[in-house]
């Protein structure tokens, strides 16, 4: 059975938190991070389904895992940092304001230019390029064929990429 099963979360702090602590403490040296910690410890004991003759074993096994747990995230946050930070030829995207507020403009030129499109072209359009419908099965919801599909798909890109054009 997990150590300690059957007790209380209290009955568990009150026999286990200062060893943990001490045991966090000496490897992590940060008092917050050692509570923490312990506390998921507490959590993993009192939904814990191992069993065990040496409750002391179990209690500092699921310690050092996860230990082991947080050195992995490190090393995964640290390698993350470092690709990129150190790729001078990555270009992050700034939040300028003058950026946003075209991106804004384009984006009510389109939505504007999509609503002139016939109400049928304007949906087949939609499932098609937004919601990445297949042809076929657009084909299949408005019963006509895949070639019909394909020419109000055109006829939309075209009549959106010409308004779109004339609003620069």
């Amino acid at each position: 059975m997990p150590p300690e099963e059957g007790k209380s979360g209290n009955q568990l702090d009150q026999r286990w938190r200062p060893a943990l602590m001490a045991f966090f403490l000496r490897r992590v040296q940060s008092y917050a991070e050692a509570e923490d910690l312990t506390q998921e410890v507490f959590a993993r004991l009192l939904v814990g389904k191992g069993t065990t003759d040496q409750p002391d074993v179990y209690v500092f096994r699921t310690a050092q895992n996860l230990l082991v747990d947080r050195v992995r995230k490190l090393v995964v946050r640290q390698r993350h940092h470092e690709a990129v930070f150190t790729e001078p030829e990555r270009e992050l995207d700034v939040l300028d304001p003058h950026s946003i507020a075209a991106s804004r403009e384009e984006m009510a030129a389109f939505l504007s230019a999509l609503a002139t499109l016939p109400e049928r072209t304007r949906t087949m359009f939609i499932l098609y390029r937004l919601e990445h419908l297949s042809q076929d099965d657009i084909a299949a919801t408005f019963g006509i064929s895949t070639s019909a599909v394909k020419q109000q798909i055109a006829k939309a890109t075209s009549l959106l990429t010409k308004q779109m054009q004339d609003a620069e």
